[in-house]
């Protein structure tokens, strides 16, 4: 949730005033990033800022029946949609003639094969029977345990998971760590405002294990079995608040340790189902609810986890079969939850999952098109000025001791910033994709993206560029706390956000901020926890974590304050390490934008 101060504060590390966002009008071939006609000036800014910038724009806006918000993001992600539709078609079209295994091939053959809804149809629910034979042919716990394993080895979770990734408290490591695994989240099961949803969500159950062939009265009893397990693990389930504490959440175990606390899950055979030997320790990141589910694969019938573990398979896999499994889908996950009223066109549907799972491969093509050197050469200059712009601000911070001064300023320094795309794309040319295979398609990506994934334990940590949520085609840019590092994808890059022949002053007051809000998430209330190298380690003098808890804590109640709808306010502290960033990132890109000025030695500005 992004909000935006109207006051003037102290941004936790980085004392300056707050000005709320600019919003940006729809790109023409004119008008890119900046439009006066958004602006309502009949209006004071010492009033009210925020309509004042974008007041006529909120006046006109029109949410589209397939989104659930319009703003710059949306604006670049249409864009960049259609880019990346065109990309699609054209590999399509030349994907039957090109070499196994190459980009074109790829692309344009998982492309085709998800666009083609007569076969797709014609399958129904053909392509999960093998997994439901499975579940079908359990006949033990010990079974259980290793289907739940092998399932989540194709991307089919169930109650929890396991991945590598560098280990918090020695980052040149990696490491293995549990993951709790509820697909709707603890507050769904609790807070009364969802008793609509959860009625909602009952009978989406019963409905789609009726379409798997269930009869109706069985369909019924099954739902309420498996709603009833999911709110008994969400009861053990850490909170947001404090599933956002990187500390609670490291609690690294031996495997002894893990089997004493919970007897009921054979971890060698879960570990062996999901291809690993020899494993002797993992990370838990929510140990009472790991002993919560542990209790109830004890407790509860095997018939019932067999229930489950149907419904895991259907509810993950759904959205990728036949049309009425598509819609019922639809219906609960995007209408009901999110207030969508139609879905996306089909072709821009298969274009956003190629994009996703296909990232590097589509990304190159993406690049070839859209992303020129001039463009990655204009970006990373603004990041110089950015990167200058914040050390000034450390070096002049005036609450800071020198000795966490200098930790901090060597943290800065050591920051690695990356702009684009990777110097090495990722080779996806080993899994095979067919025009004629959908659901296999996306299983064998999710195996071979799980095994890459899970080969890395134990060994050092090799940093893969522009993965996630910052894929080069992404809209978005992230910090990356045990990397010490910061990736600006190209497709942020592109309108709204930045030209690199527009006015300096626009794309600092869009891009700019972005990657300032980047560079302060290294050093907000989470991000400061780590130092320069990754770690998680306090490198703060205590009497300056106090003076930045104090701080922080006026933020938090800062935006307490902030009544989003009647009777709906911000959760301030839930929300606190992106206001920070949002604070610190107008800021320091405003400063940085003044610099950049007084250094071209240049005085003209727009609109005043």
């Amino acid at each position: 949730m992004k909000l935006f101060s109207r006051l003037f504060l102290i941004s936790l590390l980085i004392s300056a005033p707050i000005v709320a966002y600019q919003a940006f009008a729809k790109a023409t071939d004119k008008e890119i990033g900046f439009s006066i006609n958004n602006m309502d000036s009949s209006l004071s800014p010492k009033n009210d800022f925020y309509n004042f910038a974008v007041g006529n724009w909120l006046k006109n806006a029109v949410i589209p029946d397939d989104k659930t918000r319009v703003d710059s993001f949306t604006e670049a992600f249409d864009q960049n949609s259609l880019k990346i539709q065109k990309i699609m078609e054209d590999a399509a079209a030349k994907s039957s003639k090109a070499p196994q295994g190459s980009v074109i091939q790829q692309v344009g053959d998982l492309y085709a094969s998800g666009i083609n809804t007569e076969l797709i149809n014609k399958l129904g629910i053909t392509p999960l029977q093998p997994e439901l034979a499975k579940i079908d042919a359990i006949s033990s716990k010990e079974d259980l345990i290793t289907l739940m394993a092998a399932q989540g080895f194709m991307g089919m979770p169930s109650v929890f998971g396991i991945f590598v990734m560098p280990d918090k408290k020695q980052s040149n490591i990696n490491a293995l760590y549990n993951l709790a695994f509820l697909v709707l989240g603890k507050d769904f099961y609790e807070n009364p405002d969802y008793t609509d949803q959860r009625k909602a969500y009952l009978a989406h159950i019963a409905k789609m294990l009726e379409l798997a062939g269930e009869t109706p009265n069985n369909a019924q009893t099954q739902a309420q079995t498996i709603f009833e397990l999911e709110t008994s693990l969400a009861k053990a389930m850490l909170s947001p608040i404090e599933a956002a504490d990187v500390n609670r959440t490291y609690n690294k175990m031996t495997v002894a340790q893990l089997q004493d606390k919970t007897p009921n899950i054979n971890w060698n055979s879960y570990f062996s189902a999901s291809g690993l030997a020899n494993v002797k320790e993992m990370i838990v990141t929510d140990p009472d609810y790991l002993v919560t589910a542990d209790k109830l694969l004890a407790e509860r019938p095997l018939d019932d986890w067999k229930t489950y573990l149907r419904w895991q398979v259907l509810n993950v896999s759904g959205s990728t079969l036949s049309e009425d499994f598509f819609q019922e889908d639809f219906n609960f996950s995007k209408k009901i939850m999110l207030g969508l009223e139609k879905p996306l066109p089909r072709d821009q549907q298969i274009g956003e999952i190629v994009r996703n799972v296909l990232s590097h491969p589509t990304a190159q093509l993406f690049v070839e098109q859209y992303f020129p050197p001039a463009t990655k050469a204009k970006a990373e200059e603004m990041v110089r000025n950015i990167k200058a712009e914040f050390k000034i601000r450390l070096e002049q911070n005036s609450w800071m001791s020198e000795a966490t001064r200098k930790q901090a300023l060597n943290k800065l320094d050591k920051m690695q910033i990356y702009v684009g795309y990777p110097e090495k794309w990722l080779d996806y040319s080993n899994v095979t994709i067919k025009r004629d295979d959908y659901f296999g398609n996306l299983i064998r990506l999710n195996q071979w993206q799980t095994r890459r994934n899970l080969d890395q334990l134990g060994k050092p940590v090799v940093d893969e560029l522009f993965m996630g949520l910052s894929k080069p085609t992404e809209v978005n840019a992230g910090y990356n706390q045990v990397g010490n590092r910061i990736e600006i994808p190209a497709g942020i890059l592109q309108p709204p956000f930045f030209d690199a022949s527009m006015d300096d002053a626009v794309n600092y007051c869009t891009i700019g901020a972005v990657i300032a809000h980047e560079f302060t998430h290294g050093f907000d209330s989470n991000g400061r926890l780590f130092d320069a190298d990754g770690n998680l380690k306090d490198w703060w003098k205590p009497e300056d974590a106090q003076k930045f808890e104090a701080k922080a804590n006026q933020l938090v109640e800062q935006y307490n304050k902030y009544e989003v709808l009647p009777k709906l306010f911000v959760n301030g502290q839930l929300s606190l390490t992106e206001n920070t960033a949002d604070l610190g990132g107008i800021t320091i890109a405003y400063s940085a934008l003044q610099r950049q000025l007084t250094d071209q030695q240049r005085s003209t500005k727009i609109d005043g």
